[in-house]
């Protein structure tokens, strides 16, 4: 059974608000095993139980980032569910970038 698009954007544009967070946790759990997952793959290493953890909490912590980030910029809630997932598959990376710009900046401002 399949659902139409139209049916999906206006289930997540009507729920309620702590529905709606829920769900960007959810994209963000999801994004970090998805990026668990591709780095398990691409190194062809055992998996770790404890490693997967602690990629999904990372995850977790960006993918929720980039979902309240969306959301104060005034996009809809479909997009803060897509930034949540990007923002969550890219984990510890995206918080490598953000420490090294944030830090660029206060260096340069005293």
């Amino acid at each position: 059974m399949a659902l139409s698009p139209d049916l999906l954007t206006n289930i997540i544009n009507h729920s309620p608000e702590p529905v709606f967070w829920l769900m960007v946790g959810v994209f963000s759990v999801w994004g970090g095993v998805v990026r668990y997952l591709m780095d398990n793959q691409r190194r062809r290493r055992k998996r770790k139980w404890t490693e997967a953890v602690s990629q999904i909490i990372i995850s977790a912590f960006t993918g929720f980032l980039g979902g309240l980030y969306s959301f104060e910029h005034g996009n809809s809630p479909l997009m803060a569910l897509v930034t949540a997932g990007l923002c969550s598959t890219l984990g510890s990376t995206l918080l490598h970038w953000l420490w090294r710009r944030f830090f660029a900046l206060t260096e340069k401002n005293p």
